[in-house]
């Protein structure tokens, strides 16, 4: 493949991306992903065979990235405040950026189970609890954290991060916050989550 035919490749999965994850037209057509990368429908065929499987590819690549990230977040020898630390700032950015995506995913895997295979295999889900687990456990054994289980420690974690994106007509509606209140706030929510987890301000 050509590097004109790579870019152009790139052009339309990364419109495509925009589309559904960014401004949430998770229904969008071919011709409207056309419209938007600015080329022929018929591009879109010829790299893609049809608006499905583009959609599967974007999000196959999106996962992707999203577990790379994880990876070099979790499965490192960086203390737990440091992976907290830097996994609420790139989830909270991801989502800033493709405000859809994670209602998206929600929604998808809810509809297809079938999805949840794209996530992490089990081998990989036991090395992530053993790296989480045991500093946890030291936390708590040096009496800095309050007793809790892992479960409970991530579901907390998620859902303090998670849910001012999933409710974002609601937050705004109660405060009143137009789309740049909105994102500061999200901003904000950082240092918040980190100071209820750790008692501590989020480490610059």
């Amino acid at each position: 493949m050509t590097t004109e035919n790579i870019q152009t490749e790139e052009l339309i999965k990364e419109t495509a991306k925009r589309l559904f994850f960014q401004k949430g037209h998770i229904h969008a057509t071919t011709q409207e992903i056309a419209n938007e990368a600015g080329v022929n429908r018929a591009l879109i065929h010829y790299y893609f065979r049809s608006r499905d499987l583009l959609f599967e590819k974007v999000l196959d690549e999106t996962i992707g990235v999203m577990h790379k990230k994880m990876d070099s977040i979790f499965l490192t020898n960086d203390s737990l405040r440091v992976k907290i630390s830097r996994f609420i700032d790139a989830f909270i950015d991801q989502n800033i950026d493709y405000p859809y995506l994670e209602n998206f995913l929600i929604t998808e895997m809810a509809k297809s189970p079938e999805k949840i295979k794209q996530l992490p295999n089990q081998e990989k889900k036991e090395e992530f609890k053993k790296f989480i687990e045991k500093q946890l456990s030291d936390e708590i054994a040096a009496g800095t954290m309050a007793p809790i289980k892992l479960e409970h420690f991530i579901v907390n974690l998620m859902s303090m991060c998670n849910y001012p994106l999933l409710a974002k007509p609601l937050i705004q509606n109660a405060f009143g916050f137009d789309e740049h209140t909105y994102k500061n706030f999200l901003l904000e929510r950082k240092r918040v989550v980190y100071r209820t987890i750790f008692n501590e301000d989020l480490p610059e």
